[in-house]
């Protein structure tokens, strides 16, 4: 539960990449003791959010270019190769939730931390539908790394009617059980985000 609290507060930005992660103060904040949270932090670790510096104790990770551009490719990697698994598991119900979440997302305009939240939901849910827990808990795991970056792209304000038609692409293929055409759709979807996010970087 610690962990999980954790990891949502690095994905809102709450904690920036680089930053020290002060035990005493997480613990009061969270209203828990130091030793479950140092085992949270050691999981976060084992996951690649959190590092341990010698001197410096618990700091959240920072990622150099070549390591966020690596991100990417694992996402291309796992990402697209779902969709047929996606298209068998999703339902009426699932593609009208898609829809919502994806106007939702639109609606926030270039509001970064609210457009953060609910682009996680969306693609958390998509992935879901695939049953493939393991490859899931990896994906979810690559999101994790890469918000903090992916953050400062919203801030821009740049492109973001192109991220929002791909959205409402993936959900239109979903609709019509094309498999094909989602996997297309989440290649371009994550090369526009790595080109960009690299190039604020």
């Amino acid at each position: 539960m610690i962990a999980e609290r954790l990891r949502s507060a690095l994905r809102r930005g709450e904690f920036l990449p680089g930053a020290r992660l002060v035990q005493e103060k997480i613990a009061s904040d969270l209203a828990v003791s130091r030793i479950p949270l140092r085992e949270a932090l050691h999981m976060l670790a084992a996951e690649g959010l959190v590092v341990n510096k010698p001197n410096r104790g618990m700091v959240v990770a920072e990622l150099g270019r070549d390591e966020v551009d690596e991100l990417f490719d694992l996402r291309l990697q796992l990402e697209p190769s779902l969709a047929d698994e996606i298209v068998r598991g999703c339902r009426p119900r699932d593609v009208d939730a898609l829809r919502d979440l994806a106007e939702q997302i639109h609606d926030k305009g270039a509001d970064a931390a609210a457009r953060a939240a609910l682009n996680y939901q969306f693609h958390s849910r998509i992935y879901e539908l695939s049953e493939r827990r393991l490859t899931v808990r990896f994906i979810d795991q690559l999101l994790h790394l890469v918000e903090p970056y992916s953050r400062q792209w919203v801030r821009s304000g740049r492109d973001l009617d192109r991220i929002d038609e791909e959205h409402r692409h993936m959900v239109a293929a979903l609709r019509e059980g094309d498999a094909m055409a989602l996997a297309r759709v989440i290649v371009d979807h994550i090369v526009g985000a790595r080109d960009h996010v690299l190039a604020a970087l």
